[in-house]
């Protein structure tokens, strides 16, 4: 009987572990290098920690898709109005490359789509005048439709 228990306890874990481990890690998030003076261009930049490329990449601001919903499909004509064409128009970001966007200030959505067509949403990044910021994708992110 105790073996029996040890067996599936240790089966547990040899199942669970790699499922709670692909769970965790950070989440995508905005680093502020330089706070915002008031005045001059925003420098933006998205750097990709994930392991894998992301192939396309939309701003839209946090005000219109607030308004949009909850609901809208992105791939529909009312979602690509709203996001705009893909700002990885020549290449995508390989793991570990950052790529420069003229953004200007004001309260930004983004969406990531991976190679895979996940994708990731991050809302609500405040970019000020005259700020450093880095958005950095990572792999805890991911959703899928």
């Amino acid at each position: 009987m105790v073996g029996r228990r040890c067996a599936l306890i240790s089966l547990l874990f040899v199942v669970l572990l790699p499922l709670l481990a692909a769970c965790g890690g950070p989440n995508s998030r905005l680093v502020t290098v330089r706070t915002s003076s008031g005045s001059g261009a925003v420098d933006f930049s998205v750097k990709n920690t994930t392991d894998t490329s992301i192939n396309a990449l939309y701003i839209a601001k946090t005000e219109r898709v607030d308004a949009a919903g909850q609901n809208l499909d992105y791939d529909s004509p009312e979602g690509e109005a709203l996001w705009g064409a893909d700002l990885l128009t020549h290449s995508g970001i390989a793991p570990g490359h950052s790529v420069q966007l003229d953004i200007p200030p004001g309260t930004w959505d983004v969406r990531a789509l991976d190679t895979h067509r996940r994708y990731q949403h991050i809302a609500g990044l405040r970019l000020g005048a005259g700020g450093r910021y880095i958005l950095e994708l990572n792999d805890s992110g991911w959703r899928t439709k």
